[in-house]
């Protein structure tokens, strides 16, 4: 294979993230949430009390068991969410933001200020409003003396269901802003993944919170309801550390692969990984499921994988896309990952993303994630890695060349155009 590297190129194409909007922002967002502590103090006063002194020890447990994070997207299992909850009927407005002020800037590890800042604020702003909603649905701080379930259910249970669900709500709309900002995401596309991925953790830690602030005031147990509540808390922390290994274990699997062709063409070094991320933009710009983005990213990483049964003279010495050698290779590529059940959504996308490309009517049956993987392997391979002549193009000869194809491909092209902007603001902010 004939091919000219190019390390460091990047187009100039659409606009860039301005990082003092995001400043703006994160300012916006601290001050509002330090304001409104201010006011719920000022309104209601802060009664220091057990329950707030318990509360603030478990927000300073949630700093030092960390969360556990997947490394595909946003999700993370963390405490403080339980903690925050748990505040609004237990300690009401004032002592809500107290608690949240203390959870935001409380995470593990290197963060950049701005976003111990943006944290700081949401978790303040997020435990006042939801403890605001909490009363405004009827519910009862505390919650000592209610005669029955019923009431139970009527003062305590349904106003924190309320509550989780709007604040849920403002958090999903809070983080999509920042992102969208900060990264140029589309926030349909953020809360949408946010929504189906972490959506249903945030419904069980009011679960959890309502059990707590039973056990607490209700049932009288107080600060030994905690106790109770810690084993399954512990229990599902081990399950989803357990998943997060799996996630963990299948990107390792995927990066042996991607080692395995990169070894046999050394000239497409970090091509799988541009491919992947430019199809996952495409994907996510176009509105489709984080499942169907999932299976798009693994494509995209593997894309190249039937290389690798190639004789290696012939990888080096023709160009994807012109030498007849390498016709066939994307089959063999499917062929190979077609019985790995975790990539068996990916199978389509690498044995027809060549095919796919300019193929006009008579390929409408192909699959839209072949045309997505197919479209960003060719960008990058005439703006990165080279075309058969060993010339690199810039963006504009690139977008040229595909928009004298199928009308198909016409199609996605604003995708990609998406794409290679999101891919900028990431690099630049």
């Amino acid at each position: 294979m004939s091919t000219t590297g190019s390390a460091g190129h990047r187009p100039t194409v659409g606009r860039v993230v301005r990082p003092s909007a995001v400043s703006v922002f994160v300012a916006v967002v601290f001050t509002a949430g330090l304001g409104a502590t201010a006011a719920a103090i000022r309104i209601d006063g802060l009664v220091i009390d057990v329950a707030l002194a318990v509360l603030v020890v478990l927000a300073v447990l949630t700093w030092w068991q960390g969360s556990i994070g997947l490394t595909t997207n946003s999700v993370s299992l963390s405490f403080s969410s339980i903690v925050l909850v748990a505040s609004m009927a237990l300690v009401g407005p004032a002592g809500a933001g107290i608690v949240g002020i203390l959870v935001g800037p409380l995470q593990r590890g290197k963060q950049p200020w701005r976003a111990r800042l943006f944290n700081t604020g949401m978790f303040a702003l997020l435990g006042v409003f939801g403890a605001v909603v909490y009363r405004a649905a009827g519910g009862v701080v505390g919650g000592a003396g209610l005669p029955g379930p019923w009431e139970i259910v009527r003062a305590v249970g349904f106003p924190i269901l309320v509550a989780d669900v709007v604040q849920a709500l403002a958090n999903l709309l809070l983080i999509a802003a920042v992102v969208r900002l900060a990264q140029g995401v589309p926030v349909r596309t953020q809360i949408w993944r946010m929504l189906v991925t972490s959506g249903p953790n945030q419904l069980g830690y009011g679960v959890i919170a309502f059990i707590l602030v039973v056990l607490w005031e209700p049932v009288g147990l107080g600060p030994a309801g905690v106790v109770l509540v810690l084993p399954p808390l512990l229990v599902a922390r081990w399950a989803f550390a357990q998943y997060s290994e799996e996630v963990k274990g299948h990107e390792r699997a995927l990066g042996v692969l991607v080692g395995a062709v990169e070894s046999k063409a050394p000239h497409l070094t970090g091509h799988s990984a541009r491919v992947a991320q430019l199809s996952v933009h495409m994907a996510e710009s176009l509105g489709l499921r984080p499942a169907v983005v999932a299976d798009i990213r693994a494509a995209g990483m593997l894309h190249d994988l039937g290389l690798t049964t190639l004789p290696t003279a012939t990888v080096r010495r023709e160009s994807i896309g012109a030498g007849a050698s390498l016709r066939d290779y994307p089959q063999r590529g499917a062929r190979l990952v077609q019985e790995v059940s975790f990539l068996a959504g990916s199978v389509d996308a690498v044995a027809h993303h060549r095919e796919a490309l300019g193929s006009g009517a008579e390929g409408a049956a192909l699959g839209l994630a072949a045309l997505v993987v197919g479209l960003a392997d060719e960008y990058d391979l005439l703006t990165e890695v080279g075309t058969p002549d060993g010339r690199v193009l810039t963006h504009d000869e690139a977008m040229a060349i595909l928009r004298a194809r199928s009308p198909r491909d016409h199609d996605l092209l604003p995708a990609l155009e998406q794409a290679l902007v999101r891919r900028a603001n990431v690099g630049g902010a």
